[in-house]
Order: structure tokens, then sequence, then C-alpha cells
């Protein structure tokens, strides 16, 4: 079986690299990958477990989007 993704699109490329270092799931073991679409737009591929709530829509991906952006702020820029 293939797994589920979804997709979130990010703006420039150096951004989607930091952000898909940053970047797990905190409610699967799913794995990522960076895809660009055929306008070339770079997209963050997130191939979550089977029954994850954040795949259903039960549970939003906010929290791990936040710490996966905030993990892509330089120290020298954080309170």
């Amino acid at each position: 079986m293939q797994p589920h993704h979804s997709d979130t699109i990010i703006g420039r490329p150096e951004l989607l690299a930091a952000f898909l270092a940053n970047y797990s799931c905190g409610h699967c073991n799913s794995e990522t990958e960076v895809g660009i679409d055929q306008y070339g737009t770079p997209h963050l591929i997130t191939h979550h477990d089977d029954g994850c709530p954040v795949l259903s829509g039960t549970l939003s991906s906010a929290p791990d989007v936040a710490r996966a952006a905030a993990g892509a702020i330089p120290s020298t820029f954080r309170p």
C-alpha cells in the first residue's frame, strides 16, 4: 500500500530546505520529501502513517508547522 501524503506549499527553496530539516508530524512516524510541480513550485510532501489524526483532518498540523518554522529562525532573532 502506498503511504498517504499531504502537501504544504512553501515559498523559496532555501526556506523549504530549512523547514524540511525541522518538520516532523507529532502524531506519527511520517517521512517527508520535496517535490516540484509543473509550475516550478516546491512542495513539502508528508507521508503520514495510516490512521494519523493529522492526515484524516481530526487534528491540525499547525503545531508541527510552527515548530518547523521556529527551528528555521536563527537564534539571534529569537527572544
